[in-house]
């Protein structure tokens, strides 16, 4: 697949906010918020090396953590999370990019991330 979907920027973005919500969650959620960092550091790493589509796989799980996280809080955020998990990776499996595109966005948006424009 030769599209991208996520920016860099987003997903450090959102490492920088596990801290944030590691603070409000508490140290419960150490463990898995452990694991979205190690996810998305991971991505990185392989959208660094041009893997695009295993960098996607790797968002995608990062973000089911999280959608495990918004179950213990609140199930119909973390409902809603899982069902855009699903919808972004029944989108990767297809290549249908402007769904993933939809489905990262709303994952962005529930993650507290902003998408920046590439110039």
């Amino acid at each position: 697949m030769g599209h991208e979907f996520e920016s860099t920027p987003a997903l450090e973005t959102l490492i920088t906010r596990l801290d944030e919500m590691a603070i409000v969650i508490g140290p419960v959620a150490a463990p898995r918020l452990g694991a979205v960092r190690e996810l998305i550091q991971r991505a990185l790493a392989l959208r660094a090396r041009g893997d695009v589509p295993n960098a996607t796989l790797m968002i995608g799980r990062a973000m089911e953590e999280l959608a495990g996280l918004a179950d213990h809080l609140d199930p119909a955020e973390g409902t809603l999370m899982r069902a855009a998990v699903r919808q972004f990776g029944a989108a990767l499996a297809h290549g249908g990019a402007g769904e993933m595109e939809r489905s990262a966005d709303l994952m962005r948006e529930k993650s507290g991330t902003k998408k920046i424009e590439k110039k």
